[in-house]
């Protein structure tokens, strides 16, 4: 056989995916020619499509230094260094290759991905868009293009490229989910409800739709269908809170727990502690022992609770128990309505001592004396949209109001810019746990917060809350309204569709001093 007839034959097997017989061939090609750059680029190929990364990058760069104006070379080496997150090198070689004249569809949608993972949606938009021009019925390339607009916050073309993408793939789950992100974004929760649900009929070991369901649902009050869904977090890749994985088994509400004993645990954030363990009193009147474990900063607050609960720390070792069920459970063991949400006003307790103590370090003001929270948790998902920069609302804080930051772990930026302004006196980083907080909340005349374990707190001890939310809230703060059936001493201030924090900001504090004006006469 000639070596051209050899070079045909791995060709033919690599086109038709039988990559031994292929690799085999072409590295008969090579024992003749070592050289061969076609069969070197086989074989790179072949072991990028196996995932096999250091094969691949070598041999594409063997081709290269052999020959460095072969474009397909560049072009292969260049998708690899996208696909293993290098999207400025990958940046580098895709471009080089599309220089030497192969503008391929395929190559302009690897570049695409490349520069939106380098934050340039712009440049990231036009190759896709060059990549639709030369296929149009490239689907992948209508789903890249709306993640950049949906990274660009151009919901409506998103939505336009994601309803393409599934006109041409229909069965593109992924495509289901993120369209239905973009009409959460636009307000639309029923549309985004159907899409997530859509995706996961589609593909039902996708557990991500049914949980996005599950939050858009109770969003809008629908607990019956949102509670049941909720329990799909668990089997979603997107939710971070590690299953636990007991002996017991976990109770939803079906089995009798007289005279057993259970264990409610912690999950997802400090916050949602505060906000879920309303529940367990529920559970002890059911006639069990229950064992409630949390993390260490919480313990003392919890105690308030009952003294027949067993509070342990989490990850402590547990006495034996016959259930178990997470505290975000609770809600669905319990069948819970809107109209039946248990323990709206204060169920948590603090120190008299401890908040007598906190007065007297405060002393006297003749201003109301607010709390302050202008950001939560960084590691939350949605940390960006639900935190507030200080430096974007410092010169906003009203100088009718004592502020006490309650915030903890100050950068060097917001300590700079809370000696500069003298509005702000900064507390946060001397509360020892929840329970000395709850303490120095209570010794404030109300609180300011963003979305934040803090909110759960003053809610929980029945304090007042003005808190300020984004356009997009959180599940439990529903779609609209400035209450929430969870806490009675809220008063909720909503972002506009700008997502500028400086409107909602001014109409809380104005609220805040009229309030407190109205308190005083």
């Amino acid at each position: 056989m000639t070596l051209q007839s050899l070079l045909s034959l791995a060709c033919s097997h690599q086109a038709n995916g039988r990559w031994n017989h292929a690799i085999s061939a072409y590295k008969d090609v090579l024992i003749r020619n070592p050289n061969q750059l076609q069969a070197i680029l086989g074989i790179a190929e072949i072991a990028k499509h196996l995932g096999q990364i250091d094969t691949a990058f070598q041999l594409f760069s063997q081709i290269i230094n052999l020959d460095p104006k072969y474009a397909r070379a560049f072009g292969g080496r260049g998708q690899l260094l996208q696909m293993i997150g290098k999207p400025l090198n990958a940046i580098t070689d895709l471009s080089t290759a599309i220089g030497l004249g192969w503008k391929s569809a395929e190559l302009f949608n690897s570049r695409g991905i490349a520069f939106a993972h380098a934050g340039k949606l712009e440049q990231a938009i036009a190759d896709f868009n060059a990549a639709i021009k030369i296929q149009s019925n490239f689907a992948d390339a209508f789903f890249n293009r709306a993640l950049a607009h949906r990274k660009n916050e151009n919901y409506i073309a998103a939505i336009e490229d994601y309803t393409e993408a599934l006109h041409l793939t229909p069965d593109h789950f992924q495509a289901y989910n993120n369209r239905g992100f973009a009409y959460r974004e636009l307000g639309q929760i029923d549309k985004a409800i159907a899409d997530f649900l859509k995706s996961s009929k589609v593909n039902p070991k996708f557990h991500d739709g049914y949980w996005n369901a599950s939050l858009g649902l109770l969003m809008l009050g629908d607990y019956k269908r949102g509670w049941r869904l909720y329990e799909h977090r668990w089997q979603s890749a997107g939710f971070t809170s590690p299953r636990r994985d007991f002996l017991a088994p976990v109770w939803l509400g079906k089995e009798r727990l007289a005279g057993k004993t259970i264990l409610l645990h912690s999950e997802q954030g400090l916050g949602d502690s505060i906000q879920f363990c309303r529940y367990v009193p529920m559970v002890m009147s059911l006639g069990c022992k229950v064992i409630l474990e949390v993390e260490k900063p919480l313990i003392s607050l919890l105690k308030s609770l009952s003294a027949r609960i067993q509070i342990i720390e989490k990850n402590a070792a547990k006495p034996s128990f016959d259930y178990h069920c997470p505290l975000m459970s609770l809600p669905l063991a319990f069948s819970t309505k809107l109209e039946t949400i248990p323990s709206t006003g204060p169920y948590l307790e603090v120190d008299d001592t401890r908040v007598k103590w906190w007065k007297v370090k405060l002393g006297a003001s003749k201003k109301p004396r607010i709390g302050l929270v202008w950001r939560g948790n960084p590691k939350h998902p949605n940390d960006r949209n639900r935190s507030i920069i200080l430096r974007d609302i410092i010169a906003e804080l009203s100088h009718d109001i004592d502020w006490i930051s309650l915030q903890k772990n100050l950068s060097s930026d917001e300590k700079t810019l809370i000696n500069a302004s003298k509005k702000i006196t900064h507390l946060g980083d001397l509360t020892t746990d929840f329970a000395d907080s709850g303490a120095l909340c209570s010794a404030l005349d109300a609180i300011l917060c963003v979305d934040t374990s803090i909110a759960h707190l003053g809610g929980a001890l029945g304090l007042p809350i003005y808190m300020l939310i984004p356009h997009i809230p959180d599940f439990r703060w529903q779609n609209s309204g400035s209450s929430t059936p969870w806490y009675d001493s809220f008063k909720i201030f909503r972002q506009g569709a700008d997502r500028n924090w400086v409107k909602p900001l001014k109409i809380a504090q104005n609220s805040l001093l009229q309030d407190h004006h109205s308190q005083l006469y």
